[in-house]
């Protein structure tokens, strides 16, 4: 396996928009990538955090990476999602990954196939057996809502696998954030992200950025951005705006919120894979005036050069 580092910074977790029988929609998902890449550090495909994979088939997720990473076509690094509690699907996939062209796999951190939290021999066997036969460095994925929660002491632990590149760690716990940021990022074993909310925190802390789905994506540029020009006003500024949005709409879960989002700002991806429902017309008012008040630049019109949206923090 060659040796690749994560870019710190944020990495844009995809949406995946969907045809009105479940087909993955390229004509709304390549524009999607192309915004996404104008901006981002890095973006996930197929990821486990927002991009409704479990609607997918392993055929069509194949095709989807195959297609998506063509669309990317190098100029951001790539991970792309090959969550499954079966180590074996896993490879397939990250095989599959490996031949498109992508630069990582993301790996969900999973459930006991009974349904419980896996323990944490469980979680060191199952990300070894991936990293022995991967052709691809793995950034494992922490999502309690999908897959088992597990505790600081633990993740650490797996970050001295070899292999193991990089973490997407949910939980927004202070107190976690910070031991994850000096005994995983600070002491070189790996990459360490977190999400919206802690961005600033877990950057000045010594951690890497955050993984997060657009158009959250455009602020965490913003504050990575001003926090790299040494601006710390400019980056709180900015932080704040992650105070309301989305965390006003989590009813509507983070997927459905981020759809909606998008298309509030111009870019129609269409609500969540079907039978389920988009957010009602109501509340679609209200987050675009919440977005509105951002002064956000539009996802269809090219970002600014002038540092608005400047990439990443200095490795």
């Amino acid at each position: 396996m060659a040796s690749k580092s994560l870019p710190a910074g944020i990495i844009g977790a995809a949406l995946t928009p969907f045809t009105e029988d479940n087909r993955v929609d390229r004509a709304r998902l390549d524009p999607l990538l192309d915004f996404m890449v104008d901006h981002c550090d890095a973006v996930s495909l197929l990821g486990a955090e927002v991009s409704e994979y479990q609607i997918l088939g392993e055929a069509d997720r194949v095709a989807t990476l195959r297609a998506a990473i063509d669309t990317v076509d190098g100029r951001v690094p790539v991970l792309a999602g090959a969550s499954s509690p079966d180590v074996a699907e896993v490879l397939r996939l990250a095989a599959s990954a490996a031949d498109a062209g992508a630069d990582f796999i993301q790996v969900l951190m999973p459930r006991h196939p009974g349904g419980n939290p896996a323990r944490v021999g469980d979680l060191v066997a199952f990300f070894e057996r991936i990293a022995a036969s991967s052709p691809l460095p793995i950034v494992a994925y922490h999502n309690p809502s999908q897959g088992t929660d597990t505790d600081a002491a633990t993740m650490v632990e797996l970050s001295l696998i070899d292999g193991v590149v990089g973490f997407k760690e949910s939980s927004r716990d202070l107190t976690k954030i910070g031991r994850l940021c000096a005994e995983i990022d600070s002491a070189g074993h790996a990459r360490y992200f977190t999400t919206m909310q802690p961005l600033l925190t877990t950057l000045l802390l010594g951690g890497s950025g955050a993984m997060m789905p657009p158009p959250g994506t455009l602020i965490g540029a913003q504050v990575v951005g001003a926090l790299r020009d040494g601006d710390h006003e400019r980056a709180a500024q900015w932080q704040r705006h992650f105070r309301l949005f989305p965390s006003r709409w989590a009813k509507y879960g983070l997927t459905t919120t981020m759809k909606a989002a998008m298309g509030a700002l111009g870019h129609d991806l269409g609500g969540p894979a079907a039978p389920f429902g988009p957010m009602p017309e109501a509340d679609i008012e209200l987050l675009a005036r919440q977005l509105d008040s951002f002064d956000l630049p539009s996802p269809l019109v090219a970002p600014a050069t002038d540092g608005a949206l400047a990439k990443g923090l200095s490795s």
